[in-house]
């Protein structure tokens, strides 16, 4: 579908391939890809955890849904979020990720977890209309709860985010600014490129948008496998890849 011009394009890589060493390549769609975090810096400062270079140990506790301590005001014991006990809204505990959040095991495929479903559920009980009569502290943990469960919802929602929330769990950090140096990719995201600013309506954008949801599926699969064998090395190059397909995407949302 998107061929045009791919003739010309595909003659001036290989010329420039044989006339001059291998630098790194730009990255028509990714220009200075965004970070994990969608939050704001204020609230990165709150629950900015599990930090470390590779080969890190995690920060997380355990894989278990649930976690909390001790209650602030009647001392029981497992408080999460709020007391199942007093009802006390309890204060942001650091060891508890994403993933323990929503009740989830920290794997990468969560499709059949109901996770909106679980985000909504948190998000009523964090509701300000329901904390109102709460005291001034208690507003101010809600506040700030009522934050971690959007970022955590936002990060594991999408493919890509969520792989490189595990890695960072791992103590693996991503450099999200990287590109590719593949000739192949390039041109296939340029031929895109050029296909969705050519298309006249969105039965043309949306056919586009399915072919490239499918490479991102593919690569994502390719994380799964890694990241569940250990694989980091390969895990990492997946979410390189799955970047462009994602950006990609973006691409034909705006248009549509």
């Amino acid at each position: 579908m998107w061929r045009r011009g791919a003739g010309l394009l595909r003659l001036h890589l290989a010329a420039a391939a044989s006339t001059r060493p291998a630098q790194r390549a730009p990255a028509p769609l990714v220009p200075a890809a965004p970070s994990l975090s969608t939050a704001s810096s204020s609230c990165r400062q709150i629950f900015g955890i599990f930090r470390g270079s590779i080969g890190a140990p995690s920060r997380c506790l355990s894989n278990q849904a649930g976690g909390g301590g001790a209650c602030w005001s009647c001392a029981a014991t497992g408080a999460f979020l709020s007391c199942g006990s007093c009802g006390s809204v309890q204060p942001v505990d650091p060891a508890i990720d994403y993933f323990q959040i929503f009740g989830l095991k920290r794997e990468y495929n969560i499709k059949d977890n109901n996770l909106e479903g679980r985000y909504k559920k948190w998000q009523k009980k964090l509701h300000p209309d329901l904390v109102h009569s709460k005291t001034k502290k208690e507003r101010g943990y809600a506040a700030e709860q009522s934050a971690l469960v959007i970022d955590a919802y936002r990060t594991l929602s999408k493919p890509l985010s969520r792989a490189l929330y595990l890695l960072k769990l791992e103590g693996i950090h991503v450099d999200e600014e990287k590109t590719i140096n593949d000739p192949e990719l390039l041109m296939e995201m340029m031929e895109i490129r050029e296909a969705v600013n050519d298309a006249s309506g969105s039965q043309t954008l949306e056919k586009i948008q399915s072919q490239v949801k499918k490479k991102l599926e593919i690569w994502s699969r390719s994380f799964e496998d890694a990241f569940h064998k250990k694989d980091f090395d390969r895990a990492i190059e997946a979410t390189q890849r799955m970047r462009y397909y994602e950006r990609a995407v973006e691409e034909t949302v705006k248009k549509l």
